[in-house]
């Protein structure tokens, strides 16, 4: 089973990146979340740009996606919504249709105590728009501060660590059915 896990975020040691690696180590065996941390290098998204063959980085995005089972996104929350370099990569796969009816969870953590929630709503409608079948049982808002990492980048809280776990299983069944 094969999870493509894109961050929201350009900060290398961002939460968001860093909650996504502690779920590629908490992964049961047979799960593989790969990482895509080029978000950076996508060109701003405009329809006249939007031709055959794509930029290369816009292929390499699409390709994954194409071969991934399953979607997972973590977003940070900017005023209240998803970072626009996150729309801008969701507006790059869109026209490509490989997100069509792939189960797909949307996660957010903020240190806020709402999680993230706005940012996570916005990002659910976007994958809901764009046809993937977005896996609400497999989706989280975590209120998380750096605090509850230790130096490893491990969860310090076993009912968060538990609810990723729970989230990754869904996500999987999903999948596996899809």
């Amino acid at each position: 089973m094969r999870v493509l896990a894109i961050s929201g975020s350009l900060r290398a040691q961002s939460l968001n990146t860093l909650l996504l690696k502690e779920a590629a180590r908490l992964a049961t065996p047979g799960l593989v979340l790969s990482g895509w941390e080029r978000l950076d290098d996508l060109p701003h998204y405009s329809p006249e740009r939007d031709t055959e063959p794509p930029p290369a980085v816009v292929a390499e995005l699409r390709g994954l996606l194409a071969e991934a089972d399953a979607l997972l996104v973590c977003t940070p929350e900017y005023i209240h919504a998803m970072p626009a370099v996150l729309k801008n990569l969701l507006e790059w796969v869109v026209s490509s249709g490989v997100c069509v009816g792939k189960p797909a969870a949307a996660w957010s953590v903020s240190p806020s105590l709402e999680g993230g929630a706005k940012a996570q709503t916005s990002l659910v409608h976007t994958l809901e728009v764009m046809s993937a079948k977005v896996v609400h049982e497999a989706s989280r808002c975590l209120t998380l501060a750096r605090s509850g990492m230790d130096a490893e980048g491990h969860l310090k809280d076993p009912v968060q660590e538990n609810s990723i776990r729970t989230a990754l299983a869904s996500l999987t069944a999903a999948a596996e059915t899809a």
